[in-house]
């Protein structure tokens, strides 16, 4: 507004040229060099065969089909090297320029306009702005350029926004050294390389945009931190959705994800510190979410499903990742998979209808906590794992193991509810410290709990074992510590062992033993049998629940705690 003031009170003159002098110039570059700054030149339809060099401030509209196509030369066909320069309505096709740091349109100063005009069939990029800033492109159609439609290198503070930049041979729009720069609603597709790129570059904000069938990644950032990618739609992107290498403390917010030919969104290359949020991705033909080799970020309440693998992958020593209130379903093989990762955090995510809900193998220190996984084959399996917790989750109405311990060490397994599985509620097999503390384990079609391959040194205290069609199985492992559990009401026994284990103090629905002294405890141990004549003994069964199912807690007077 205070250019528009400015140049009205100088009273700016019009030119027109047409191609033929009748009515003031015939060529665009005579109409330049004869204006002066806050002039207005109207260009007629016709060909304008020029290469123009505009080092003033100056507005140049086309009516009626202007076409500028050049001299021959591979000079730009418009190089702009004075601050606030309008192109508006006009046509640039052909230009013969190859170089990678210019373009048809080429701006080396501040405050220009590109609006409502056509830039195609360059041999280069189409449009450049370069060591310059507070520019505006907008309402354009930019196409067919054999390299990057649009081209901005160390440029800031720029507008691109709602063009329509399709099918050229690079990159739609390409970002380099940028900072501070908005591109907003453009249509960018079609393109041979990436949809939108951003290199070294920071604090941009690229948001509404739809960017679909690159022949590479929808959006690619390498080495940018600080950018914004909110409320895209990317679709059918030939590798990835969204590409973060070597890239971090960027948010992705909000952006629709769907039918990628790699992954939806890859997180890679030292990328870390990323806020990844409330984005729909799906249809990927790998996973919707890979992270390799990246720390410290955080994935939360996005939707991922139908994925052909995964719907989140963390692997190569993926570390300090919160992944929370996402809903993961529909994926092919996993709903969440850890694989030689650590220290991360799965927290209340809905898991269901995937082949297997959570798998993690070679991986350490990690907490699950309130995450629901449910109608998926395998619930929750851990393989080859250390310092894992998993806890106050429901795992429900999974085909095969609710929870699946294999090969694990010093792992926790404390307060879920662990119910309705199609076979066992807990399996352990081949693993060592392993504490199953204060869970709920009802109605699975074969064992509420089962150890098995030498599973040793395994604590179990304070479970409610409960309507399973068996109860809890020793089948081989020795020096396990079964304490203060109940066994109740299960099918087809309650409990059995088939090596010397420690058995005390648990409450058995089928415990016929006196307790003549009143102190709660039976006076005759229980007998528990195994294989091949095996035999066990809980010294001191409890006569009485010794645990709350209401309340999860011990219900153990101090007579009980002395005896015990």
């Amino acid at each position: 507004m205070t250019l528009i003031l400015a140049n009205a009170a100088v009273g700016a003159s019009a030119y027109t040229v047409d191609g033929v002098g009748a009515k003031g110039f015939s060529t665009i570059q005579e109409a330049i060099d004869a204006s002066e700054a806050g002039d207005e030149i109207i260009i007629l339809n016709g060909t304008y065969s020029e290469n123009l060099v505009i080092d003033k401030s100056l507005a140049l509209k086309g009516e009626g089909g202007a076409v500028v196509n050049g001299s021959g030369s591979s000079s730009p066909l418009v190089t702009i090297t004075s601050d606030n320069v309008t192109l508006e309505g006009l046509t640039f096709a052909g230009c013969k320029n190859e170089s990678f740091d210019s373009g048809a349109v080429l701006v080396l100063a501040d405050g220009c306009r590109l609006l409502n005009s056509t830039i195609s069939a360059s041999t280069g990029n189409g449009l450049c702005l370069r060591d310059s800033r507070d520019h505006l492109a907008a309402g354009n159609l930019i196409c067919d350029n054999r390299h990057d439609g649009v081209s901005v290198i160390s440029a800031s503070s720029s507008h691109v926004m709602g063009n329509r930049i399709i099918q050229n041979g690079g990159s739609g729009i390409s970002l380099v050294s940028a900072e501070n720069d908005e591109l907003v609603r453009n249509e960018v597709g079609e393109n041979g390389e990436v949809g939108i790129r951003l290199a070294r570059s920071e604090a941009n904000d690229v948001v509404l945009n739809e960017i679909r069938l690159n022949a590479e990644d929808g959006i690619y950032l390498l080495d940018s931190s600080n950018n914004m990618l909110v409320e895209n739609e990317i679709c059918n992107s030939r590798l990835n959705g969204v590409n973060l290498y070597r890239s971090g403390n960027n948010f992705v917010l909000n952006n629709v994800i769907s039918d990628s030919g790699e992954d939806g969104l890859l997180v890679v290359g030292l990328s870390n510190d990323n806020t990844i949020s409330g984005n729909v991705v799906h249809a990927s033909a790998i996973n919707g979410i890979s992270v390799y080799g990246s720390h410290f970020s955080s994935f939360s309440n996005n939707e991922i499903f139908q994925n052909r693998y995964h719907g989140i992958s963390l692997r190569e020593n993926s570390s300090s990742i919160v992944v929370s209130g996402n809903e993961i379903y529909g994926n092919t093989m996993y709903g969440i998979s850890l694989d030689g990762s650590k220290a991360n955090v799965i927290r209340n995510n809905d898991l269901h209808d995937n082949q297997n809900g959570i798998i993690l193998a070679y991986s350490s220190d990690t907490v699950l906590e309130l995450n629901e996984v449910h109608n998926n084959s395998f619930g929750l399996s851990m393989e080859f794992v250390e310092n894992v917790i998993v806890s106050g989750s429901d795992v429900h109405n999974n085909v095969d193991h609710g929870i699946q311990l294999k090969d694990s060490r010093r792992s926790k397994v404390w307060s879920n509810e662990i119910h309705d599985n199609g076979a066992d509620g807990v399996h352990v097999s081949g693993s060592e410290n392993v504490v199953l503390y204060s869970n709920m384990i009802t109605n699975n079609s074969e064992y509420g709990v089962q150890l098995l391959d030498l599973s040793s040194r395994n604590l179990l205290m304070y479970n409610t074992v409960r309507h399973n069609v068996y109860g809890a199985y020793i089948y081989e492992g020795n020096m396990n510590l079964i304490f203060s559990n109940i066994f109740i009401d299960n099918q087809n026994f309650n409990v059995r062992d088939n090596d010397e284990n420690r058995w005390k103090s648990n409450f058995y629905g089928d415990y016929t033993g006196r307790d003549l002294d009143g102190d709660l405890i039976g006076d005759e141990p229980y007998v528990i049998l195994g294989r091949r004549g095996a035999v066990s003994y809980d010294p001191i069964p409890m006569t009485v629940q010794i645990w709350s199912e209401e309340k999860k807690g011990p219900l153990m007077p101090e007579t009980i705690t002395a005896s015990i």
